[in-house]
């Protein structure tokens, strides 16, 4: 996104907020009921989705150094990812290829080795196998070369590791991650992830459906109701403006502070001091950005009625360097961004109770929730070229 981009959705903003309006489709949308608690079309998601599809898994602060590592619960299974001499992250299961047993245990750490706790089979960060005991009378002409970690392609980009476990080679992985983020290269570029570092992470399981709570990042026609006592006295009142770019969406939501910018002073104004945006990465990541942080929202599918949901907070600072007052700032911040997004989960858990009711076939999605209806179609999409 460059400065014409920035003014131009703002003064969309401002048009909208003229009209006492927000983005509309040329018509409402109808969801059934089964896209969320039918098990075999999740088996089927997973399969044409979330094991086919590039998807962050970790931020590049978190693997600050070589040697650093950290074991991320996958849907292709543990994996261990590392940083090796050579500053390269690379992927491998988190599998010993001896019997099988998992390779590494801890959820981070620094070491230039792993080394599996049954037999002592050990690695070295770029997968290779080092070291066999009792190699030479065991295991007589074992060639370590085809026994290293297996690897699976991973790209690092625009602040973040990106696990592509349909790719072949690396080289894939930096074509299929290249194609799948293209229409919003430009605004991850303006947003500086890369440059942020990671403050706090929060971890919780909910019941519901992982497409319920995208949906839910995607209209703001219920901020002043799901959020009243919360967020939504700063928000305007179902007004936002919403962008399908590529398989992703960008929501503009502009707070009360909108109402200030006159058309002649919109050259002047940053949008994220007058608006929250959402980008809905496809499939399970969301960032919401705010004035001089972003939140990094993981909405990871775990059965048809669960999702674990993973908060990270990007701030500018590393943790190391900040000041205690600093760090009571980013705390409360951290708070504040719980306790809404945890609004729009337990409504999440409410809608999914609510389907199993069989009270409802359809969902009905409004004009002003066009992108959820886009949204429902990159899904349908993605089932069909299965």
């Amino acid at each position: 996104m460059n400065r014409s981009d920035e003014t131009r959705l703002l003064r969309q903003c401002l048009n909208l907020l003229d009209k006492k309006s927000t983005t509309l489709s040329s018509e409402a949308h109808h969801s059934a009921v089964e896209r969320y608690t039918d098990a075999v079309r999740f088996d089927k998601e997973l399969s044409a989705i979330h094991r086919k599809l590039p998807i962050a898994y970790l931020h590049s602060s978190e693997l600050p150094e070589p040697h650093h590592f950290r074991t991320v619960i996958t849907h292709v299974g543990s994996v261990i990812f590392s940083r090796g001499d050579d500053g390269t992250v690379r992927a491998f299961h988190n599998v010993c290829r001896h019997r099988g047993a998992q390779v590494e245990n801890r959820e981070a750490g620094c070491s230039k080795s792993f080394s599996c706790p049954y037999h002592a089979w050990r690695y070295g960060t770029n997968g290779e196998l080092l070291s066999v005991p009792f190699e030479e009378t065991c295991f007589p002409g074992l060639d370590k070369h085809q026994h290293g970690l297996a690897a699976i392609p991973c790209v690092e980009a625009y602040g973040f590791i990106w696990l592509c476990p349909a790719a072949a080679s690396e080289q894939e992985a930096h074509a299929q991650l290249h194609s799948h983020l293209l229409e919003v290269i430009d605004d991850l570029t303006w947003l500086g992830l890369d440059k942020l570092h990671v403050f706090e992470k929060h971890v919780r399981r909910w019941k519901c459906n992982w497409k319920i709570v995208n949906e839910g990042g995607l209209e703001t026609y219920h901020f002043k109701f799901a959020h009243k006592s919360s967020i939504g006295p700063y928000f305007l009142s179902n007004t936002c403006v919403t962008h399908q770019l590529g398989a992703h969406f960008r929501v503009i939501m502009p707070t009360e502070k909108l109402k200030q910018v006159q058309a002649e002073s919109v050259e002047e104004t940053n949008l994220r001091d007058v608006a929250h945006i959402v980008y809905g990465i496809t499939p399970q990541t969301t960032f919401l950005v705010q004035k001089a942080h972003v939140d990094w929202i993981q909405m990871i599918p775990i059965s048809v009625d669960e999702t674990e949901i993973v908060i990270t907070q990007l701030i500018p600072t590393s943790r190391a360097e900040l000041s205690p007052s600093e760090h009571a700032h980013w705390k409360r911040n951290m708070e504040i961004s719980i306790l809404t997004l945890d609004e729009d989960f337990e409504l999440g858990e409410s809608i999914q109770a609510g389907l199993k009711s069989g009270a409802n076939k359809v969902l009905t999605f409004g004009r002003n929730e066009g992108a959820l209806a886009k949204y429902n179609q990159w899904v349908e999409d993605q089932l069909a070229l299965e």
